[in-house]
């Protein structure tokens, strides 16, 4: 959800995972509530593993939990000063609300990303 409504004001964002569910797709309650909240789509989602992305071609690294910034750091050697660490609980296998929930803290916290 992150990255496509990154994407949809205008930054380049692609998502990651540090243990992505091999052949799966975007939970069906994160299609729902995006698609509701803001008329996007991740339909065609598939997770992929941080590995895959090349993270030197973007200026900053978000992790959407502490957990996640400390492995990132450990295991693929990302800078503490490119790495930006929200604290989100992860929706997943929640309500449609929790992750429109989710959605919001993900726009206040890619508002205060864009501020910086």
């Amino acid at each position: 959800m992150a990255a496509a409504l990154a994407r949809a004001q205008g930054l380049d964002a692609e998502s990651a995972g540090l243990d992505p569910p091999a052949g799966r797709h975007a939970a069906p309650n994160a299609v729902r509530a995006l698609r509701a909240a803001r008329g996007l789509d991740l339909e065609d989602h598939t997770p992929r593993s941080v590995d895959d992305v090349p993270r030197s071609a973007f200026d900053r690294i978000v992790a959407v939990t502490p957990a996640v910034a400390r492995r990132l750091r450990a295991e693929h050697d990302v800078p503490a000063d490119r790495l930006v660490t929200w604290a989100l609980p992860d929706p997943y296998g929640g309500s449609r609300a929790d992750y429109r929930w989710c959605l919001e803290q993900i726009a206040m916290a890619l508002d205060d990303l864009r501020e910086e």
